[in-house]
């Protein structure tokens, strides 16, 4: 095996990426800490993923559905409600652990090397798993709502993608900020409760005014992928061209992990 040489200076971005692969093994081993921390080590275990999701939409389907009887055309609303909950649980789980991921695990960047980027990294793998659960479990209630699937299904990689994009641009740079304005952890949960109200979540972008809807698109992208992954369960028309929300996503995570790389040379000081 090659030695690894560890210094003060700032690796250049590849061999920074390189480092990240040469160390890959540790993210899953950060993601199962994580995972038996939070559900195996309680009386329900993994169904918490299951059941957490379940009361949520259990609250939209009677206030949006039963109360205020929101239209979602063909869709049922508990089907079209879910749809959007695993988008937008899967973002907000990404930001709020990986946005915070380095001030958690202060006592173990003091003790070990590692590319301090797979701590963030790990905390959005435990998210997809999340995820995958929440999809799954939306499968079968459209199953048991005798729902027909659309061909398109075929691009659901791509709608992840999307929305690992969005999570990771943002767990990037909050992990930038959080380490000297460590205020910014406590504002995280209450910007992420916001936001489920200025995105169509539980409810369809009709109740938008019309001349604000493109607004709402261009500049949340959660709000695209959560209505590119509803026309590809329900067959339903998508308009490509709010896909341009995603170039200065692109652009932010790529500087984002650039600054990342060069501040956590100090990392252990800053902390």
């Amino acid at each position: 095996m090659g030695k690894t040489v560890i210094n003060n200076k700032s690796a250049k971005f590849g061999e920074y990426l390189r480092s990240i692969y040469q160390y890959r093994q540790l993210i899953f081993s950060f993601a199962k800490r994580d995972l038996i921390a939070r559900f195996v080590q309680t009386k329900l275990g993994l169904l918490w993923m299951i059941i957490q999701p379940l009361i949520a939409l259990a609250i939209f389907t009677i206030f949006f559905d039963q109360l205020i009887q929101l239209e979602t055309g063909d869709v049922p609303y508990v089907a079209f409600a879910f749809s959007g909950m695993t988008i937008w649980y899967f973002f907000t789980n990404m930001v709020n652990a990986s946005g915070t991921a380095l001030i958690s695990s202060q006592e173990l960047i003091r003790k070990v090397y590692f590319p301090k980027i797979l701590l963030p990294i790990s905390k959005i793998v435990v998210a997809f798993f999340e995820f995958f659960v929440s999809f799954i479990l939306l499968i079968v209630i459209m199953l048991a709502l005798g729902m027909d699937f659309s061909p398109k299904i075929t691009l659901f990689p791509i709608a992840v993608i999307m929305v690992v994009l969005v999570g990771a641009c943002m767990s990037i740079w909050l992990n930038i900020l959080t380490v000297k304005k460590r205020d910014l952890q406590h504002l995280i949960p209450y910007l992420t409760n916001f936001g489920i109200w200025v995105t169509p979540v539980f409810y369809p972008t009709t109740l938008i005014p019309e001349a604000f809807r493109d607004y709402i698109y261009y500049i949340n992208p959660i709000a695209t992928t959560i209505d590119f992954l509803r026309s590809l369960l329900f067959n339903i028309p998508f308009d490509w061209s709010y896909c341009w929300s995603f170039m200065p996503v692109l652009a932010f995570l790529f500087i984002g992990i650039r600054i990342f790389k060069d501040k956590e040379r100090n990392l252990v000081d800053d902390l």
